[in-house]
C-alpha cells in the first residue's frame, strides 16, 4: 500500500520534478503515521467498504494534496454553522464520533447550508410568527406550510452580542423547502432581521 501511494505521489507531484540526467536515489519521508489495527477478513475476497473508502481517501490525498480532500468533523457547538467543521480527510483528531440522535433532539438540518446565511425580505403573520411571504434572490415565495419556531440562543461566552434565533422550516407553493430564521426577538432589537440558512432536499 505504501509503494502504491508513493507511485501515486510521483505520478502527479505538487511541484514538477526536473530529472535532468535521472535520479540516483529517492527518499520518502513520513512525518506522521497511525497505528495499524489488525482486522478480521471474511471468507470472501471482497474488501470491506470502510477499508475501500480509506484507500480512496489515500489515493486522492496523494494526487490532489491534503487540503483538497476534506471531510466534516463534529464540533462542540449548538450554533448550526459551527456544529461541524471541515478538516483534511486523512487527518484523525481523537474522538470523531457523531452523537446519536435522540427523539428529543432538534430536527435534522438541511443538506445545503449557506455560510454566511443570506438575508431575505419577509412579511410575517404576527410579530413572533413565521413569514407568510419572503423575497430571496429577487424571487417572491408564498409560504403554504411552516414548522417552528426552533429557538437557538447565541453563544454569549464566544460572542456577547450574538442574538437569539428563531428557526422555521417553510414550504412554498412549488414544494421547495427552506430553513429561515429571525435574528433577534421582538423587544430585544428594534427590528429583527430574517435570513435563509439552508435548503432541504
Amino acid at each position: 500500500a505504501t509503494l502504491r501511494l508513493f507511485r501515486e505521489r510521483m505520478a502527479a507531484p505538487a511541484a514538477p520534478l526536473d530529472p535532468g540526467f535521472g535520479f540516483d536515489q529517492m527518499r520518502m519521508s513520513v512525518p506522521w503515521t497511525q497505528a495499524l489495527a489488525p482486522t478480521q477478513q471474511g471468507l470472501e475476497r471482497e474488501t470491506p467498504g470502510e477499508e475501500a473508502f480509506s484507500r480512496l481517501v489515500d489515493r486522492l490525498t496523494a494526487r490532489l494534496g491534503p487540503e483538497a480532500v476534506l471531510r466534516f468533523e463534529p464540533f462542540a457547538s449548538h450554533i448550526p454553522e459551527r456544529a461541524a467543521r471541515l478538516v483534511p480527510a486523512a487527518a484523525r483528531h481523537g474522538d470523531e464520533t457523531w452523537p446519536d440522535l435522540d427523539p428529543d433532539d432538534p430536527p435534522l438540518r438541511p443538506l445545503q447550508m449557506f455560510d454566511p446565511p443570506q438575508p431575505v425580505e419577509t412579511l410575517a403573520e404576527v410579530p413572533d410568527g413565521y413569514p407568510l411571504k419572503f423575497r430571496w434572490r429577487r424571487v417572491l415565495h408564498e409560504v403554504t406550510r411552516a414548522e417552528g419556531p426552533e429557538r437557538i440562543s447565541g453563544e454569549w461566552w464566544r460572542a456577547p452580542n450574538q442574538r437569539t434565533r428563531d428557526y422555521y422550516r417553510v414550504e412554498d407553493h412549488d414544494g421547495r423547502r427552506f430553513w429561515l430564521f429571525r435574528q433577534g426577538l421582538y423587544g430585544e432589537t428594534p427590528e429583527p432581521r430574517w435570513f435563509i440558512h439552508g435548503l432541504f432536499a
